[in-house]
């Protein structure tokens, strides 16, 4: 069954024109059902290739009613183009006015509010603030020379100062103090993790281990910076290794669990032989 379905579709079949009158044959050809398949799907392909092409490669499709032109297409463009300009204009003139209220309060004058049309129901310009009395009580304590908002205790920034990252999770309990000879800082883990990590990439250059049972690891970093590590109750690193900024080097909490001054660590950063404050270097 299957060689005769397979030999009706390869059997060649004539298809001749010929004259009315003579009944003669002027033109035939000789084709199966198979092969006259296989050139109708060709010239399909073939017609499918060429539109494509034209419609890539050329402005066929603009004769369509429905289909939008180069011009329409550049037009909406240019259109949203405008509106996104339009919109970051409004954005910087709204920047610039909070910036004015802003320079108009650190001057000592108080931003007043007016109203831009007088009508039953006013409608305000809201690029400024009405004085309030929370105003006064604001700029006041900016101007005191003491207190927490005060403008005067603000820590002046040190561009040359180096960025190093937290040697660890939590948080500072005991800063650094100079004048007391105070030259490390105390830092409380908050979320249970005793893990010390390095501030900066580096080497060990000293481990010490104390009577009371803390041990403590100094590391040399680049441009003169030395960082020390104190009341470690493990260490996870040796003399002269090379480390990575925020490497694992140490735990407060030695392997048999035996806590040092509860899970507190005593930090310490120096440059070219000088204390300094760590503070001014990592963000806690």
């Amino acid at each position: 069954m299957n060689n005769g379905f397979w030999n009706s579709l390869t059997k060649k079949h004539q298809i001749a024109m010929r004259d009315r009158d003579s009944k003669e044959a002027n033109w035939k050809i000789n084709i199966s059902p198979l092969a006259l398949g296989a050139v109708l799907f060709a010239g399909f392909v073939l017609i499918v290739a060429v539109l494509m092409v034209l419609m890539a490669y050329t402005s066929v499709l603009d004769i369509f009613p429905s289909y939008r032109t180069k011009s329409e297409r550049m037009t909406d463009e240019l259109t949203e183009s405008i509106m996104r300009i339009d919109a970051m204009e409004r954005t910087m003139a709204d920047s610039l006015k909070y910036n004015e209220v802003v320079t108009t309060i650190l001057m000592g004058n108080t931003p007043t509010l007016h109203s831009t049309v007088m009508t039953d129901t006013i409608r305000y310009d809201k690029s400024t603030i009405m004085p309030t009395r929370a105003d006064s009580l604001l700029r006041r304590a900016l101007e005191s020379t003491d207190g927490e908002y005060s403008l005067a205790n603000t820590k002046p920034l040190r561009t040359e100062a180096a960025m190093f990252s937290a040697p660890m999770r939590g948080s500072v309990i005991r800063s650094f103090d100079a004048p007391e000879s105070s030259y490390d800082m105390a830092l409380v883990s908050l979320t249970g993790d005793d893990s010390v990590m390095a501030v900066e990439n580096g080497t060990v250059v000293g481990i010490q281990h104390s009577a009371e049972g803390g041990s403590s690891i100094t590391m040399q970093h680049g441009e003169g910076y030395v960082s020390v590590y104190k009341q470690l109750g493990e260490v996870l690193v040796r003399k002269g290794q090379r480390v990575n900024a925020g490497t694992v080097i140490g735990r407060l909490r030695s392997a048999e669990g035996q806590e040092t001054d509860a899970l507190e660590l005593a930090f310490e950063l120096w440059r070219d032989g000088t204390a300094v404050d760590p503070e001014r270097y990592i963000l806690f």
